[in-house]
């Protein structure tokens, strides 16, 4: 053990508390180093400039950095610190990351420590390593994951799906997995650019702004998993204000699943402004609500969005036992997941079901959703959704009369579509109190803001004139 105790130096004030090692001067620090040696060194002069002490020990002296004298490197002062190297070449070594063999004694750090030239007997990696790290347990840089090495740890290697959204595929080679670098990666379906950190897309995937549905990656794996069950299930099934991620029903039982990622669920939700405390009662509120009307509820980690990761939790949920999973393609469960729900939209449109009717039912989506997603698709360039077209279309088939068009919102106030009447769009939408909220009576009505389109002209002439 080596320990030098620092609590009694004076500190700089600030949140940083750190040591203010000029007002240390004379100051006398006892110390341990290795095993029953122990005693007191003095701090006898600072360097601000390359943050260098000049310490004391008997009538001895030795200059060291600051971060040297904190992690108790004063062997040489002390006379513990010899030439001699403590393993021998050749000599197979026993590390926290498994055996390395000894190829060479070299120096490091401008010659002043010891070090080693090995051989990693796991994975034939050939490095360096300091005598003292080596001396700690420290172990093989590739084993650890602070280096990359090729067809063994790079990205390529370890998740080759992500590695090929890379704009510079070459990248891969460099990278791993848990890589905290910014590479730009590229949307496989409209080709939209984002600089993103490596560990992200591999654990979440690509948030492709441009063409994404804003469904979780673990959410559509699941879509899909039930999807080839053959379950009649509902997701985002709404029961007394409480959103389940999916519901079914199967031998006269009722079963609601949950896909616990990394939003809620005891973690802090930045997009609701959410503490960890609050999204964990959530849960709690909503498990009590579901076991108060039979409804068992099955949680399923989906922390990290990796297929190898939810499979295996999946695996080990209540669904294997109601289904046999051995049916499941898990591949295509991972496609589904990756996939765009705005393109599938698109594609059936695209394919002659040119109603919204009849892709909802198809996708098992809501109608609002579909709509967005269509509108998404025209702006791509990927469809020829016309949304005034089909509102007149709707208008003419259930008869009703143009009487005042109306816009629908986001809550954030941007645009997603303009309704011949609001009867249409409570109609088609099944959503109430519309005109209420035109009429400045609601905070919303169905999740949506809305206006009279006379008022959303005026409202977007005046934002215009605020701009100028």
């Amino acid at each position: 053990m080596r320990k030098v105790f620092l609590d009694e130096l004076p500190r700089h004030s600030g949140k940083n508390n750190k040591i203010d090692w000029k007002k240390s001067i004379g100051y006398k620090i006892k110390f341990i180093y290795e095993k029953d040696f122990n005693g007191e060194v003095e701090i006898v002069a600072y360097k601000s400039k390359g943050q260098r002490l000049k310490i004391k020990y008997n009538d001895d002296y030795l200059d060291l950095h600051t971060s040297s004298f904190m992690n108790c490197l004063i062997g040489n002062l002390l006379g513990t610190k010899t030439l001699n190297y403590k393993y021998k070449i050749g000599e197979v070594v026993d590390t926290i990351t498994g055996k390395i063999k000894i190829l060479e004694h070299i120096r490091l750090l401008d010659k002043n420590s010891k070090a080693y030239k090995y051989l990693c007997l796991i994975d034939n990696n050939i490095d360096t390593i300091l005598e003292y790290q080596l001396t700690r347990g420290g172990g093989c840089n590739v084993c650890n994951s602070r280096k990359v090495l090729k067809n063994h740890n790079d990205l390529w290697y370890i998740s080759p799906k992500t590695a090929q959204l890379l704009k510079y595929p070459e990248r891969g080679y460099q990278v791993s997995y848990g890589s905290n670098n910014l590479e730009i990666f590229v949307c496989p379906r409209c080709k939209y650019e984002k600089p993103c950190r490596v560990r992200n897309v591999f654990k979440y995937g690509f948030p492709c702004l441009k063409c994404g549905d804003g469904i979780s990656f673990p959410n559509k794996f699941a879509f899909s998993l039930l999807d080839q069950l053959c379950v009649n299930f509902m997701p985002e099934y709404n029961f007394f204000n409480f959103r389940f991620d999916f519901y079914f029903e199967i031998n006269n039982k009722k079963y609601a699943v949950e896909m616990d990622g990394r939003l809620g669920h005891g973690n802090v939700n930045k997009l609701s402004g959410q503490t960890a405390e609050e999204t964990k009662l959530i849960d709690e509120n909503k498990d009590k609500l579901a076991q108060k009307n039979n409804i068992e509820v099955i949680r399923i980690d989906s922390l990290i969005s990796d297929f190898q990761y939810l499979k295996i939790n999946i695996l080990n949920s209540k669904l294997a036992q109601l289904f046999d999973l051995n049916t499941v393609n898990w591949d295509k469960c991972y496609s589904f997941a990756l996939s765009s729900r705005v393109l599938e939209a698109s594609n059936l449109w695209n394919s002659g079901i040119k109603n919204v009717s009849k892709i909802l039912e198809v996708m098992k989506l809501s109608r609002c959703t579909v709509i967005i997603y269509l509108n998404r698709a025209r702006e791509l360039g990927w469809c020829d959704y016309d949304p005034k077209k089909e509102q007149r279309k709707s208008a003419k088939n259930t008869g009703s009369k143009n009487k005042k068009s109306i816009i629908q919102l986001t809550l954030d106030n941007n645009f997603i579509i303009e309704w011949d009447s609001i009867i249409n769009a409570q109609n088609d939408l099944n959503i109430k109190h519309i005109s209420d909220y035109c009429k400045n009576r609601r905070i919303s009505a169905g999740g949506f803001k809305w206006m009279y389109k006379e008022d959303y002209e005026q409202y977007i002439n005046n934002k215009n004139i605020i701009n100028e």
